[in-house]
């Protein structure tokens, strides 16, 4: 892997602040944000491992100014990693506050959206730059009692695919990553909620994983290296999970072009068609599926 020019974003905390002193400790240039300078200072160890910019990135002027910062003092940015994200309002969606949850949204979403518009400028298609998009829980399955961060990761999703066909002719590869479950300090969002707000099971899970452990933060810390390296240059739109997916493999390699080609790894609804043949809802809707296509 090449040294690159990076912004990492949500670098005070979690997975942030790992890949912040991952990719410092391969040799590339990072500019790092978050809202607390104070423990941005922390990570990077008085600016040494990373240049620390107080930013909110749900913030337009903050993210633009972010932006100026950087183009003045690299001109250019060969990756953008999106990882600032929260829980933010948890509890069924018809009893939090409004305000929380639309904070919410504000931050993992919006900030994502934000980073992306302003970032791609300083991006040169003779760099084939990256961007990476953090993903998560409820990005593909319901998940109860979360809904604003569920809400926001599948978005985030959808907007990585976008991105990804809007970007193509500048020659930027846009992905996102499911770390799964990561114990950082997120999870004690769902502590301090308790088991009334966040159901019984998701509070029974986290303090089992919290305690035991779950996924090593060296397993997205690896994805991250992978989808900024050579090997991965070709691949975009996908969303890749951390643990499940074979990516650095032979066979994944070797086919990036055909993942590319196919619905593999991305949001998309399943149509009767692509249910099996002998398969019950299909074959009691099918008829009724072609007389309404009909009419």
């Amino acid at each position: 892997m090449g040294k690159l020019t990076i912004v990492l974003t949500g670098a005070s905390s979690g997975i942030g602040a790992a890949l912040t002193q991952a990719l410092a400790a391969d040799g590339h240039r990072l500019f790092v944000c978050a809202r607390r300078m104070e423990r941005l200072n922390r990570i990077t160890e008085g600016g040494k491992l990373a240049t620390a910019i107080a930013c909110d990135v749900s913030r337009e002027d903050e993210v633009m100014r972010l932006a100026a910062t950087v183009r003045e003092a690299a001109g250019s940015v060969q990756a953008l990693i999106n990882c600032a994200g929260l829980y933010g309002a948890i509890g069924p969606a018809t009893e939090v506050d409004s305000t929380a949850w639309w904070s919410t949204v504000a931050t993992n979403l919006h900030g994502t959206f934000l980073m992306t518009k302003h970032i791609v400028p300083l991006m040169r298609p003779a760099d084939r730059p990256r961007i990476l998009n953090f993903a998560g829980g409820g990005a593909f399955q319901p998940l109860p009692r979360y809904s604003a961060y569920a809400v926001s990761k599948a978005a985030i999703v959808r907007f990585t695919e976008t991105t990804a066909v809007e970007l193509a002719d500048r020659n930027i590869a846009v992905n996102a990553v499911a770390p799964g479950f990561v114990v950082t300090e997120i999870h004690d969002a769902t502590l301090a909620a308790g088991p009334d707000a966040a159901g019984a099971r998701m509070y029974a899970m986290t303090q089992e994983k919290m305690v035991q452990g779950a996924i090593p933060m060296s397993v997205p810390i690896a994805l991250v290296r992978y989808l900024l390296s050579e090997k991965a240059a070709g691949l975009t739109g996908k969303t890749i999970s951390a643990s499940f997916d074979p990516w650095g493999s032979k066979p994944f390699d070797e086919q990036i072009e055909a993942i590319n080609a196919s619905p593999l790894y991305t949001m998309q609804r399943v149509n009767l068609v692509e249910l099996p043949p002998d398969d019950r809802l299909r074959q009691s809707l099918s008829q009724a599926a072609s007389v309404k296509a009909s009419n």
